[in-house]
């Protein structure tokens, strides 16, 4: 019998600050939280922000399918103990396709991720690991728990 995930979403305002997203967040989760992603390398600011933090795993190069020119795309992640990336990440939610917000370390499974399967989400389905999403043009997040 295949497990079905719970999944809640959370309106967010329209210009929802920092401290109201944060709060929102602690609230789902209470202790560290870790943020995978694959950071554009346009997003060179955030990139040098997260420079001691961010584990780099690999370099993948987007298909064209997905950006136009060709990019590179940084797949990694931080574990956020204080909660000082989320709020960064919520802000770039149009211009980062790919990341997710989990309590759980799933970094070994990161080498999964390439060039022919850059869905990141996906990692989280299979092993039916609980995690946030955020919903386009960041209107709300998605919680999905198993």
């Amino acid at each position: 019998m295949a497990i079905v995930p719970k999944v809640r979403e959370i309106l967010l305002d329209e210009e929802v600050g920092k401290q109201e997203f944060l709060e929102v967040i602690k609230d789902v989760y209470k202790r560290d939280i870790y943020i995978y992603a694959i950071v554009p390398e346009w997003e060179k600011e955030l990139l040098d922000a997260m420079s001691n933090d961010f584990i780099l795993i690999n370099k993948i190069h987007f298909p064209l399918t997905e950006i136009f020119p060709r990019t590179i795309g940084f797949l990694g992640y931080v574990k956020d103990s204080t909660k000082q990336y989320i709020y960064e990440f919520y802000l770039r939610s149009t211009t980062i396709s790919y990341f997710v917000f989990s309590e759980v370390d799933v970094s070994k499974y990161l080498n999964d991720i390439t060039k022919k399967n850059i869905d990141i989400y996906k990692i989280f389905e299979t092993n039916k690991t609980p995690h946030i999403t955020i919903g386009p043009d960041g209107q709300w997040i998605n919680i999905i728990e198993y």
